[in-house]
């Protein structure tokens, strides 16, 4: 398995670029002129396996990212360049940014830099799909900042008792890594409601949750009663993580 957890060669040219980066304005037009959707959730909400239905019915394109980080190999099969990531070297993607060829990117704990490229979203921009990718919340303040047709989407786990029977059914987990990403999960739900643009989705049954999903990204209309019962539920969520920290 590769290594990849060396830091960064050029991490510092990277923090200076990236403190007063800006997309080219090709990039702007085509965020503002087609269809694009953004998922952020936290751990074990069903975020990717939403994506990849989705992705099935032949109406959506996958926006792949770059990253500087080298390939890994997950479960005996090694990552490949257009299908996880675009695998890029640092040069290659300090150069992009150079040319405002990303919407977004973010040096993640000072070992690799990630990002939605130029290219891949005139990829989309041609297939004739809704565009859509999965992000962090830093990545979707930055996508805002710079658009206001790109639909953002946050995904809940169900009442925290089947949540954690999902995150558990991913196999064995040291409980001290269990309670980060609990406190992680905290932290972006928090993050979430502290945002006025995102919409938010509960993940209760994973076929309803894509129909529903689908439905009001072709409807481009959330339910206001909807979105009010989501912020109760992401608070409630708040409130068992906490009584489970303890």
């Amino acid at each position: 398995m590769f290594d990849d957890s060396s830091p960064l060669k050029h991490l510092t040219d990277f923090q200076r670029i990236l403190k007063t980066y800006k997309p080219s304005l090709e990039l702007l037009d085509l965020l503002q002129n087609h269809q694009f959707v953004i998922l952020a959730a936290p751990t074990a909400a069903g975020r990717n396996t939403i994506i990849k239905n989705l992705i099935m019915t032949g109406k959506y394109y996958y926006v792949i990212s770059d990253t500087t980080r080298r390939p890994r190999i997950n479960n005996g099969v090694p990552e490949r360049s257009g299908e996880e990531y675009w695998f890029k070297s640092e040069d290659e993607f300090l150069q992009g940014l150079k040319n405002g060829a990303y919407i977004e990117a973010a040096v993640i704990h000072n070992q690799q830099v990630s990002g939605i490229s130029l290219n891949e979203m005139r990829q989309g921009s041609k297939s004739n799909r809704v565009m859509i990718t999965d992000v962090d919340i830093h990545g979707a303040d930055s996508i805002m900042s710079y658009s206001d047709t790109t639909v953002p989407v946050f995904v809940l786990p169900p009442n925290f008792a089947e949540w954690m029977k999902r995150l558990d059914g991913r196999g064995a987990m040291d409980p001290a890594e269990k309670r980060r990403r609990l406190i992680s999960a905290a932290e972006e739900i928090q993050l979430s409601l502290q945002r006025g643009y995102f919409k938010f989705i509960i993940n209760w049954d994973l076929k309803l949750t894509i129909e529903e999903l689908h439905q009001h990204i072709l409807m481009k209309s959330f339910g206001e009663a909807e979105q009010l019962a989501a912020h109760g539920h992401a608070q409630q969520l708040l409130i068992d993580i906490e009584k489970w920290l303890k």
